[in-house]
C-alpha cells in the first residue's frame, strides 16, 4: 500500500464496509462498479476487501458513491464520540421529536439516505434537519448529506431529562395503548432478586440491547416493504404479589345512606 495508506491503514477497513453499505443503499451493483472503472467484477470484490488496494483505486471506488477520500477517511477516523448528551443538547432536541428521533436512528448507524427513504422526507426538510444538527454540533455534515455523529451508538441520557420526559410523552404512552397481547413477541414474568442479582439482570438487559442493535444492522438499509420499524422496551418494577388475594378488587362501599 502507499504511505497514506500505511497511515490510515487502521480505518480502511471501516472505510471499506462504508463504501459497501453506501454501494447497496444506492442500488449499485459490484458489476456496475466494475464497468464503470474498467475492471472485473472479481477485481472490485478484491479491491472491497482490501487486497491489492491503493490510494488511486480507494479514490476511484469514492467516487462511485460521489465522495471525496478525504470526507471517507473523517466519517470513520477513530473518535468514539461521546458517551452522553449534555444537558443544552438534551433539551434542544426534545424541542422537535422528530428530530430527536432522527438523531437517534442515525447515531445507530443509519444513513440520511435511508432516514429520507423510509420516512419520505422531503429534500428542503433533510437540510434543515442535517444543518440544524450540525449546528447543535451533535454531528459533522460533510457534502452529499454524508454525516459524522459526535456520540458513541450507545450514548446515554439523563434519568428523568428531557429526552426521556420526550420518549415517555411521545412513544411509551401509545406503546401501551396499542400493544397487542394475541402477538407473540412479549413474555412476562416475576422473581424475587436481592441488590446484586438485581444488577445482574439489568447487565443482561444492556448485553440484550447489544444483541438487538446487531441483528438489526443486517437490515437497516431494507426498503419498507422488506423490513419494518419495532420497538423494544424493557421494565422491570417491584410488584405487590400479595395483592392478588384480593383480585378483582372490590368496588369501594358506598357511604352509608347513600342511594344506588
Amino acid at each position: 500500500m502507499t504511505t497514506l495508506l500505511e497511515n490510515e491503514r487502521t480505518q480502511i477497513p471501516a472505510v471499506l464496509n462504508m463504501l459497501k453499505r453506501l454501494l447497496k443503499a444506492k442500488g449499485i451493483l459490484y458489476s456496475d462498479v466494475a464497468r464503470k472503472l474498467g475492471l472485473s467484477e472479481t477485481t472490485v470484490k478484491r479491491y472491497l476487501t482490501g487486497h491489492g488496494l491503493t490510494v488511486e483505486i480507494l479514490e476511484n471506488l469514492c467516487r462511485i458513491v460521489d465522495m471525496r477520500l478525504s470526507d471517507a477517511f473523517a466519517l470513520v477516523e477513530e473518535d468514539i464520540g461521546a458517551a452522553s448528551l449534555s444537558l443544552e443538547s438534551e433539551r434542544e432536541l426534545a424541542k422537535e421529536p422528530f428530530l430527536a428521533a432522527l438523531f437517534y436512528m442515525l447515531a445507530q448507524g443509519l444513513t440520511p439516505e435511508v432516514l429520507q427513504r423510509d420516512f419520505e422526507i422531503g429534500d428542503a426538510d433533510l437540510n434543515r434537519y442535517l444543518t440544524t444538527l450540525d449546528r447543535l454540533g451533535l454531528i459533522k455534515l460533510f457534502p452529499h448529506n454524508r454525516v459524522r455523529v459526535s456520540v458513541s451508538r450507545n450514548f446515554s441520557v439523563r434519568r428523568g431529562g428531557p429526552l426521556m420526559r420526550l420518549a415517555h410523552q411521545t412513544l411509551l404512552k401509545g406503546f401501551f395503548e396499542t400493544f397487542d397481547i394475541n402477538r407473540p413477541d412479549w413474555s412476562f414474568a416475576y422473581a424475587k432478586f436481592s441488590d446484586s442479582s438485581l444488577e445482574l439482570v439489568r447487565d443482561l438487559f444492556r448485553k440484550f440491547v447489544e444483541a438487538f442493535e446487531q441483528i438489526a444492522d443486517g437490515d437497516r438499509e431494507l426498503p419498507l416493504d422488506m423490513a419494518q420499524w419495532h420497538g423494544l422496551l424493557f421494565m422491570m418494577r417491584p410488584i405487590d404479589l400479595g395483592g392478588l388475594r384480593d383480585w378483582p378488587k372490590q368496588p369501594n362501599p358506598k357511604p352509608a345512606g347513600q342511594g344506588l
